[in-house]
């Protein structure tokens, strides 16, 4: 039998590269979904702490502001977070993984998926706590789906179809 020990470790490795490259994500978004939220306001402040204390102890005046701030703030962190996870978190070879524009779609769609998640938490909590803090707990929410997705398609060796079992570990770039 196998040792699944080399198999899990390289898992946990790339789990927690992707938690530290999700936890920067999250402070892009959460700064982003701030300035939009203030940009788009009757009243602006544009101003990073002002716009951030505002999201996050004020309830929403209007759900949808939200829905398009948090939009916004997903489109920007997800490009952001690409990269760091395509360059660190699954680095391997160039001949074992999808072309960069494939990779970038699956990883759009695979966080199309988590935005779902996201936004569905956001309105659940809208009328009850702060914008900001909706918007957080939307995020954890929709990590789990964000590395499972990636893990098994977005960053899947190249010919590997979705849900077969992982091949073996590529060797990362010096």
């Amino acid at each position: 039998m196998p040792d699944p020990g080399p198999a899990r470790s390289e898992f946990l490795a790339k789990y927690g590269k992707f938690l530290v490259v999700g936890l920067t994500g999250v402070v892009v978004n959460l700064v982003v979904f701030a300035l939009t939220l203030d940009a788009i306001s009757p009243t602006p402040t544009l101003q990073l702490g002002a716009s951030l204390l505002h999201s996050a102890t004020s309830r929403a005046i209007n759900p949808l502001d939200d829905f398009l701030a948090s939009a916004v703030a997903f489109v920007v962190a997800t490009l952001w977070n690409f990269f760091l996870n395509n360059r660190w978190t699954f680095r391997t070879s160039l001949g074992h993984r999808h072309p960069l524009g494939r990779r970038l779609g699956l990883y759009y769609g695979v966080s199309l998926g988590s935005l779902a998640v996201n936004e569905a938490v956001l309105f659940g909590l809208a009328y009850y706590v702060a914008p900001l803090f909706a918007q957080g707990v939307g995020i954890i929410a929709g990590s789990v789906i964000g590395f499972v997705g990636n893990y098994r398609v977005t960053f899947a060796p190249a010919g590997r179809s979705p849900g077969a079992a992982p091949a073996a570990p590529a060797r990362d770039q010096p």
